[in-house]
């Protein structure tokens, strides 16, 4: 809400400010300085109002239940995992779907926590709400304004001419290259375990140390760029590859890239960038080098496709080059598309394929059984599989499932009211921030019962009439909104579908050939991460083959 917005209160500050400036004129005649102190007295006025006034006394959400203190905003900054601290708050404080929350500016903040609210942020009044312009002007810095960054129509328009890449028949028959880099890195991480044999085992033992989320973003990394431009990075096979190693540079989990990250959320671009930081010329390089991978890659398509060197068909074997028959998008704005595919359709899935091994680590019991319900279905890790060999494996859904409930690659996202609207019910006001949590609605006790946080496959897996066990798509819960990993409506995401081929052919590869644990089973792991959540410390991990597949 605008000062001008309220007659009464403009009106009374107007006689408060012409009283001043009768004063000061009458003291001071230089005409300069009765600019600069009406500035002043402006500006005083006008933040007095906002910070106190308006969010304490007239704001709409100040009724509202509230997370007590003042020190909110803050923790949910520096929470680590971010999205816990939420988690409680939705256990403790009694709330109607909105719990709200305010910085030290007293800016408003409201968190879902219902299935309404969810439903009207992220459907009913989705375009109501985008990312603040902070936030998405420094995300633009590293993706360009891809489907991530771009709001309104041009998200419409950009999520309408790609949406045909991504439906369920083009997915489906990426399951071959899918699987085959599967084995690519299976052989890879057998050849490093023999390498780096653990210390106190025998060599006729065959265990040894990898550490997995290196691994990880090497796989999905040479699946999203064959599938998205069909260019093979060759990074499992190629240990030092440089776009491998500048993604590892910008999303890398470190308390330096978290406060590099709140920085450039606090501070205008062209301020931020200004800033003697280490960080900002790494960015900029990195950023510098993607960007003219992209580039390159989209030049030699286009270059191809104006020789006649590659039919229509050819052209659609990926996004790239659906992209370029379309005819939607220009070539800065397919180089966006490129970043944003490669940057989060390989960080997402690496991070989920990395919290898999921890968690079935944690749960020996579940890693036997996956293994055997895999061995059982498919011949061998050097098999062919189609999408039904994997998508009907109960267990294997169960387990993919209850990773992406558990650990959400993206486990807290901000939106902003650009206009006043309603969630829940209630009348939200522009300008008020809304923090959507997976971390914690994924976890609520409201959609999950008292073991929401707990590793339990079984959640995602039914009975038919039969007796067989087959794969459901709800783990039990009453609404899709109990599970936002990927979000939900016209700002979900995209490759969502994807994600999940990727991340099932993964695990199917990764369990049905190794048993694994922890090198050491008493290490304490942190998630956090600057955009994406991986294990501070990374994922080392024992790996022993199991003979017979």
């Amino acid at each position: 809400m605008a000062l001008g917005d309220n007659i009464p209160l403009v009106a009374a500050f107007s006689l408060v400010e012409a009283y001043l400036l009768q004063r000061i004129v009458f003291e001071e005649t230089t005409y300069h300085k009765v600019l600069l102190y009406t500035f002043i007295v402006t500006l005083l006025i006008q933040g007095f109002f906002s910070i106190i006034i308006y969010p304490l006394l007239l704001s709409p959400v100040r009724h509202l239940p509230k997370v007590p203190g003042s020190a909110s905003h803050s923790q949910l900054i520096f929470d680590t995992p971010r999205g816990s601290t939420p988690l409680i708050w939705m256990k403790t404080i009694p709330n109607e779907g909105i719990i709200h929350m305010r910085d030290n500016l007293n800016t408003s903040y409201i968190l879902p926590t219902n299935h309404q609210a969810l439903l009207d942020v992220m459907s009913t009044n989705t375009y109501d709400f985008e990312k603040p312009w902070r936030m998405r002007n420094f995300l633009a810095r590293i993706i360009g304004f891809g489907m991530i960054t771009s709001e309104g129509v041009h998200h419409k328009r950009q999520r309408k001419a790609l949406t045909p890449g991504f439906n369920i028949k083009n997915i489906r028959s990426m399951y071959s290259l899918m699987w085959h880099k599967t084995g690519l890195l299976l052989d890879e991480l057998e050849k490093e375990g023999k390498a780096n044999p653990m210390e106190g085992t025998k060599p006729e033992d065959g265990v040894g140390k990898i550490e997995m989320g290196e691994w990880a973003t090497r796989l999905t990394l040479d699946i999203i760029g064959p599938a998205s431009m069909g260019r093979d990075f060759n990074s499992i096979q190629n240990k030092s590859n440089k776009v491998a190693e500048s993604f590892a540079s910008i999303l890398e989990p470190t308390k330096e890239k978290m406060a590099f990250l709140v920085m450039n959320f606090t501070l205008p671009q062209w301020m931020a960038k200004r800033v003697p930081w280490r960080m900002n010329n790494i960015l900029e390089s990195e950023t510098a080098y993607l960007r003219k991978t992209c580039n390159e890659i989209v030049q030699e398509k286009r270059i191809q496709l104006a020789q006649s060197k590659v039919s229509a068909e050819d052209l659609e074997a990926d996004i790239l080059g659906t992209m370029l028959l379309g005819g939607d998008f220009t070539d800065t704005e397919m180089v966006d598309q490129m970043l944003t595919f490669l940057a989060a359709g390989h960080e997402t899935t690496a991070s989920a394929l990395t919290w898999c091994c921890y968690l079935l680590h944690q749960n020996p019991e579940y890693q036997t059984r996956l293994r055997e319900e895999i061995r059982a279905n498919i011949p061998s890790g050097n098999s062919p599989i189609t999408h039904q060999d994997l998508e009907s494996l109960p267990l294997l859904n169960g387990v993919c499932q209850e990773v992406l409930r558990l650990y959400p690659p993206v486990p807290t996202t901000i939106r902003e009211a650009v206009r006043g609207t309603t969630v829940a019910g209630k009348y939200i006001p522009k300008g008020t921030r809304v923090v959507l949590c997976p971390w914690a609605i994924n976890r609520s006790p409201l959609f999950w019962g008292e073991n929401g946080e707990e590793f339990y496959p079984e959640r995602w897996i039914d009975t038919d009439k039969n007796g067989n066990q087959i794969p459901n798509n709800n783990g039990g819960a009453s609404t899709n909104f109990a599970q936002i990993t990927f979000l939900h409506g016209q700002r979900s995401c995209i490759g969502k579908d994807f994600a999940r081929a990727e991340f099932r052919c993964a695990v199917a590869g990764v369990v049905g050939r190794f048993a694994f644990e922890m090198q050491d089973p008493n290490q304490e792991i942190h998630a956090s991460g600057s955009v994406t959540i991986k294990p501070v410390e990374g994922m080392h991990l024992a790996i022993r083959r199991v003979e017979g597949w």
